[in-house]
């Protein structure tokens, strides 16, 4: 696989897509980097995911294939592209730089969150794989059995423990 530095894959990861009067897209309730939840399993209503692969226009797209990865190893969705969809592609015109961009929608419909994992997205292209963005699917640590320590939960255990009263060994009184 060899890097493609000029196509970009984008993706936002998302708990709807909604499409608005005049041709808008709203996004609801985006996440950045990671989706914590308390519990595992856990059972969310929806997860969507908006991918954009953008390539520069002297290097027009010929075919095109989104997936959505979980844990590198199981596939949640495959979007094929179809072919005719690369003449209608948006131009997307900044300065000097001009470029097409192609975009699609997954929505997963309920979605459940088995344990802690990684879910990635990757552009299949004629010129070979680019690689997304990745979302990490997290259990709050106070409530993961399974999870390793961490850092900042060792320090609290040790504050707790200094702080936690102490009992005294000082001699009852006897009868007087």
């Amino acid at each position: 696989m060899k890097p493609i530095s000029d196509r970009v894959l984008t993706a936002m990861f998302c708990d709807d897509i909604r499409q608005e009067v005049g041709n808008k897209m709203s996004f609801m309730g985006c996440y950045q980097s990671e989706l914590c939840v308390p519990t595992a399993p856990m059972t969310l209503p929806k997860l969507c995911i908006y991918l954009t692969l953008m390539t520069p226009m002297a290097r027009p797209l010929h075919s095109l294939c989104f997936k959505v990865l979980l844990d590198d190893d199981r596939e949640l969705a495959r979007v094929q592209i179809p072919n005719d969809a690369f003449s209608h592609a948006l131009v997307i015109r900044e300065g000097r730089t001009t470029r097409t961009c192609v975009s699609a929608a997954v929505v997963f419909a309920p979605f459940t969150i088995e344990k802690r994992g990684v879910v990635r997205v990757l552009a299949d292209t004629d010129e070979g794989e680019v690689v997304g963005p990745r979302l990490l699917l997290k259990i709050m640590p106070q409530l993961d059995p399974t999870a390793p320590p961490t850092e900042e939960g060792k320090l609290a255990k040790l504050a707790a423990k200094k702080a936690a009263p102490r009992k005294s060994h000082t001699p009852k009184p006897g009868p007087a």
